[in-house]
């Protein structure tokens, strides 16, 4: 594996590890009502996705360069996707109340995704 790679790796879990707590210590904090299963999927699932995405962009780098951008929109869509389907198979549900117990883990792995596809995009050229 690259030493970038890993960097990105071990930059990722800081993140999300450091704004799950940071997220958890506001809900207590404001006593805002939220379930913490919701909580814990959204960002055990959206970590493991991220880093099986940002693994098949970096061995598909060479091969496909031209289509990274795509595979890169394609896996978040799917992202969006299977996060849907896990959530009505397990009947939780998802509503404007917890919401950004979705999309604030959603959004920390998608921009750290989008900051590596960009630096795998630039070293292809």
């Amino acid at each position: 594996m690259s030493k970038n790679l890993l960097r990105f790796f071990v930059i990722f879990l800081i993140f999300l590890i450091g704004s799950y707590f940071i997220h958890t210590k506001l809900i207590h904090f404001f006593s805002f009502k939220s379930d913490v299963f919701i909580l814990d999927v959204s960002y055990v699932f959206n970590s493991i996705y991220a880093i099986c995405l940002i693994i098949t962009i970096f061995i598909l780098r060479s091969k496909f360069k031209d289509q990274i951008g795509f595979i890169f929109l394609a896996g978040s869509f799917i992202k969006l996707g299977v996060f849907v389907a896990i959530t009505k198979l397990s009947d939780i549900e998802v509503d404007k109340s917890v919401f950004l117990d979705f999309f604030i883990p959603y959004a920390i792995s998608l921009i750290l995704e989008v900051y590596y596809v960009s630096k795998i995009l630039n070293e292809s050229k």
